[in-house]
C-alpha cells in the first residue's frame, strides 16, 4: 500500500493533477521508465529497512533496549525511530549534516503535504526523488547549528550504525548508517577547524548561503586595532569568520563562547563516534587519527591552569574563557573561586568530559590526571555525591537545563570510567542524589524523561564501552522499570514530521504580563489527567503546575530534556519542523546499552 501510494504521488507530479481544463497525455515511454524506477527505489528502501533475518544470526549480549532478535522487541517503536531518521537525514541535517532545527511557512500548504506524505506514506530516504523538488527549496528558513544538540545527534548516528552492524541488519541499512557516521565525522572535525584555534570548538555554525541565521549575523572581529579581545565584555555568542588554514569553508560562519551545555554535547559526540569507528576497518585510519589529534588539543586545554588559578576552564579563540565554560569544582558559575566550595554540579560533568577525552585519545598524561588527581587528590566522585543537588534541584525555579547537563555528566561517567569505587560513589550519587532524593517531590524519576531513566539504568547495570555489564538483582529490578518508564515516554513522543504546534493545557494564565494574569487552578485534559497550577512562580516567571506533564502531554520542544516538565503551555505557529534528537539520542542509547552478564544467541 505504501509503494502504491508512492507510485500514485509520482504519476501526479510525472503528469499533472488533471484538474478541470487540463488535457493529461498518457505517459510516453521515458515517463512509464522513471515511474517505475521510483516504485523500485521505494520497493528497494521497504526491503532494505526490513527487520534482519535473525535465525543462524547471534550476538553475545542483551541490549536494554531489545533489537528485533530478541524477546520483547518493540517494531512500531523502531518504526518511529525510522521516520525521525529519514525526517532527520532529509530535512534537518541536509545542509551541514548536522542538528539543525528548519521552518516551512505555514502557507506552504502543498510543501508540508508532501512533507507530511514522504514521512508517513513512504519508506524512501529520497525526499527528492518523492516531492520532486529538493529540501533546499521547502525549507523557508535554516537555523544554526547548536552544539547540544548536534553533538547528540552526531552520537544517535554512532549508536544506531553500532546497533545496525552488529545485530545483523541488511547490508545496504548498514551502509546508510555509516555514511551518516562519515559525515558526522567531517562535521565534528569542522567544528574545530574553522575556529583555527587549537583546542577551541564552536558554540555554534551557520550556512550564509541560506535562508536563516546564518544570513543575518554581523560579524566580530577576534582583536581590535590594539590586539584586545572583542566584544570588550566576553558575551555568550559572538559570531565569527571562517580561521581554518586555507579558509576552507567559505559558506561557514561560527558563534564562539561554547557553553558548558553546549559542549558537552560535543564531548558526547567524540566518545560515540569513537566507539563506532576504533575497531571498525570500515572506516580510514586517517579519520580516527584526525578525530582522536581533535580530542586531544581539547582535553589538552582542559588541564591548563588559566589567569584564575585553577584548570577546567573551556577556552574560546579570543584567548579568553567563555561566557559559561567553567567546569572547576571550585568555581561558582563563573562569578568567583573559593577554595573551600565543592561544586558537584560543575564535578560531575567535568569527570563525564574527562573520562571521554581520556577514553577517545589514550592519551598517558591525560589518563593520570584524570584518575590520580581529579579523581585521586581532589575527589570528584565525592563532590558529586555529597553537592550535586545544590545546583539543580531549586523547587519551583529550577533551571532543567543543568539537570540535563548534570546527567549528560553522568552518562558520560558511566559510559567511558573504569574506577570501581567511583563509578559505585557516583551511582549513588546518580541514584539519591540526582533521580530520585528521598523524601523531596519535583524529582527527574517523576517526570519520564527516558534520557534521565536509562542514564540511571546505565549506573545500575554497569555496562558501558570498557566494562562487561553486571549489577545486584535489586539493581536490576530497579533499571528495569526505569526503562520501562523511558520507553513509555519514546512511545508517546509525537510522530515525524513533529511540528511546532501551540498547546495549551492550563487556558486563561498570561505570565508575560504585570499584573499576571490567572486562570482556573485546576488544569484538565480529555482523558481525565489532571494538574494545579501554582501560578506565575517558575523560573523566569514561567507558570508552573505541582505536576508533571508527561509526554503525551507535554508542549512541543526542540529538545524535552532540557525542558521544564512542569510547564503546561507552549509551541508556536507550526512553521518549524522539530528534529526530535531528543528521542534519536535516547532511542538508540538505549538500543546500545547492554544489560547484565547475560547473553542472547539466536538458534
Amino acid at each position: 500500500m505504501r509503494c502504491f501510494a508512492f507510485l500514485w504521488l509520482v504519476v501526479l507530479v510525472a503528469c499533472g493533477s488533471g484538474g478541470p481544463g487540463t488535457d493529461v497525455a498518457s505517459p510516453d515511454a521515458a515517463d512509464a521508465d522513471a515511474i517505475a524506477d521510483a516504485h523500485a527505489d521505494a520497493q528497494a528502501d521497504a526491503d532494505v529497512d526490513a527487520a534482519p533475518a535473525c535465525p543462524g544470526f547471534s550476538y553475545d549480549w542483551t541490549a536494554v533496549v531489545p533489537g528485533p532478535c530478541e524477546p520483547g522487541f518493540d517494531a512500531a517503536l523502531e518504526a518511529k525511530a525510522t521516520r525521525y531518521e529519514r525526517s532527520f537525514r532529509a530535512f534537518s541535517a541536509s545542509a551541514m549534516d548536522l542538528n539543525t532545527d528548519v521552518t516551512i511557512a505555514p502557507a506552504n500548504v502543498d510543501d508540508r503535504a508532501k512533507i507530511e506524505a514522504f514521512l508517513r506514506e513512504s519508506d524512501g530516504w529520497d525526499f527528492e526523488a518523492f516531492a520532486g523538488k529538493p529540501a533546499a527549496d521547502v525549507i523557508t528558513s535554516q537555523a544554526k547549528v547548536a552544539g547540544l544538540y548536534a553533538g547528540v545527534g552526531v552520537a544517535a548516528d554512532a549508536y544506531r550504525y553500532m546497533v545496525l552492524r552488529d545485530q545483523g541488519y541488511h547490508a545496504p541499512q548498514v551502509e546508510r548508517a555509516r555514511q551518516a557516521v562519515l559525515a558526522s565525522l567531517e562535521a565534528l572535525h569542522v567544528a574545530v577547524d574553522i575556529t583555527g584555534a587549537p583546542g577551541v570548538i564552536v558554540r555554534g555554525l551557520a550556512r550564509t548561503d541560506l535562508p536563516g541565521d546564518g544570513a543575518t549575523q554581523t560579524l566580530v572581529p577576534l582583536t581590535d586595532e590594539n590586539g584586545s579581545p572583542l566584544p570588550e565584555v566576553k558575551n555568550n555568542g559572538s559570531w565569527r569568520a571562517d580561521f581554518s588554514a586555507g579558509h576552507s569553508y567559505p559558506n561557514l560562519i561560527w558563534e564562539d563562547s561554547v557553553s558548558r551545555d553546549m559542549y558537552i554535547g560535543w564531548v558526547a559526540a567524540f566518545g560515540a563516534l569513537w566507539e563506532a569507528v576504533r575497531d571498525d576497518d570500515a572506516f580510514p585510519a586517517d579519520k580516527k587519527t584526525r578525530l582522536q589529534a581533535d580530542a586531544l588539543a581539547l582535553a589538552r586545554q582542559l588541564m591548563v591552569v588559566r589567569a584564575s588559578g585553577y584548570d577546567l576552564e573551556i577556552p574560546d579563540a579570543d584567548g579568553r574563557t567563555t561566557l559559561h565554560g567553567w567546569l572547576n569544582e571550585h568555581n561558582l558559575d563563573g562569578k568567583v573561586y573559593v577554595p573551600t566550595l565543592r561544586n558537584g554540579f560543575h564535578a560531575i560533568m567535568a569527570l563525564g568530559c574527562v573520562a571521554t577525552w581520556d577514553f577517545v585519545t589514550g592519551d598517558p598524561e591525560l589518563h593520570a590526571w584524570l584518575y590520580d588527581q581529579l579523581i585521586g587528590e581532589r575527589d570528584l566522585p565525592g563532590i558529586v555525591d555529597d553537592e550535586v543537588w545544590r545546583l539543580l534541584d531549586a523547587g519551583t525555579i529550577s533551571n532543567y537545563s543543568n539537570y540535563n547537563m548534570a546527567f549528560m555528566g553522568a552518562w558520560l561517567a558511566f559510559r567511558y570510567l573504569d574506577d570501581a569505587a567511583a563509578l559505585a560513589t557516583l551511582r549513588h550519587a546518580v541514584q539519591d542524589r540526582m533521580y530520585d532524593r528521598p523524601t523531596y517531590d519535583r524529582q527527574p524519576a517523576d517526570y519520564q524523561y527516558t534520557l534521565y531513566d536509562f542514564v540511571f539504568a546505565e549506573g545500575l547495570l554497569g555496562a558501558s564501552a570498557v566494562r562487561a555489564p553486571g549489577g545486584t538483582t535489586e539493581a536490576r529490578q530497579l533499571a528495569e522499570a526505569a526503562v520501562a518508564r523511558g520507553l513509555q515516554t519514546l512511545g508517546w513522543f509525537r510522530e515525524a514530521p513533529y511540528w511546532d504546534v501551540s498547546v495549551v493545557n492550563c487556558p486563561g494564565w498570561d505570565c508575560s504580563v504585570e499584573p499576571f494574569v490567572e486562570g482556573p487552578t485546576t488544569c484538565a485534559a480529555s482523558d481525565g489527567s489532571s494538574w494545579t497550577a501554582l501560578g506565575c512562580v517558575g523560573r523566569n516567571d514561567d507558570l508552573v503546575t505541582a505536576e508533571p506533564f508527561l509526554m503525551n502531554h507535554l508542549p512541543p520542544s526542540n529538545y524535552h530534556w532540557r525542558s521544564n516538565p512542569y510547564v503546561p503551555n507552549g509551541g508556536g505557529d507550526g512553521s518549524r519542523l522539530i528534529p526530535g534528537v531528543d528521542f534519536r539520542f535516547a532511542y538508540w542509547m538505549g538500543r546500545v546499552m547492554r544489560k547484565s552478564p547475560y547473553s542472547y544467541t539466536i538458534q
